[in-house]
């Protein structure tokens, strides 16, 4: 017959809490330097968001659910023609990662259909002001786009040159009007050291990872996120 502890399961699991709680704590306060506490912080923690860059420039975090964001993209005839839903995945794939971080977004449908019906969107966001009730429009211009390393057809790299700005949407005087509040140049390659061969990896499932990365360096400019995504 075994003898009964003279402590229960739980206060022996309090105790084992408290007990490492001390430990971590003299850990904590034993390390060398500032930089060593702040690594242990990071190892609790985990590590501290990046604020967006759009909002370090207007101060406005979208995340906080008072504002309706917009998302549309457009690219030149050389970039569509070889990638005929680009625009259309952009717009997807950003406002799908917007709309998870916490963001208000216009249904990416929505605007595709509108983008149909009035065949393109142009340069000027004032008429999608007009018809979408929305506070800021994000608008992608993509300048240049390519899945495959020039001069090279069996080799993949993803790569591709733009814009990307905000415009927020006042009405003043009966009128909605656009103003330019944000804007940043971008230039993404993927992957940055060296081609992957063709050989090695189907190019459909290369495109979806260079589209999956280009749509989360877009996307993060407009919500804090974890650092080490961007590339």
């Amino acid at each position: 017959m075994h003898e009964q502890s003279p402590f229960s399961f739980s206060t022996r699991r309090w105790m084992m809490h408290v007990l490492g709680a001390g430990v971590c704590g003299v850990m904590a306060s034993s390390l060398p330097g500032c930089s060593l506490g702040v690594m242990f912080g990071k190892m609790v923690k985990g590590e501290p968001l990046t604020p967006s860059e759009f909002s370090s420039m207007t101060k406005c975090d979208l995340t906080k659910g008072k504002h309706t964001v917009l998302v549309v993209c457009n690219a030149p005839e050389s970039v569509d023609s070889e990638n005929s839903t680009l625009a259309y995945d952009l717009i997807d794939g950003i406002t799908r990662r917007m709309k998870r971080n916490g963001v208000q977004v216009i249904n990416p449908d929505d605007v595709a259909e509108w983008i149909d019906e009035h065949g393109g969107i142009g340069s000027d966001p004032t008429e999608l002001a007009n018809d979408f009730d929305t506070d800021y429009i994000i608008f992608v211009e993509v300048q240049s786009f390519s899945f495959r390393e020039p001069n090279s057809p069996k080799l993949l790299r993803g790569q591709a040159t733009g814009f990307v700005r905000a415009f927020e949407v006042e009405e003043i005087g009966g009128h909605r009007r656009v103003s330019n509040v944000f804007g940043k140049e971008f230039n993404s390659t993927y992957p940055q050291h060296q081609p992957v061969s063709e050989s090695g990896q189907s190019s459909l499932i290369f495109q979806k990872q260079y589209m999956d990365r280009f749509c989360d360096m877009l996307a993060e400019k407009f919500y804090d996120h974890r650092p080490g995504t961007d590339f």
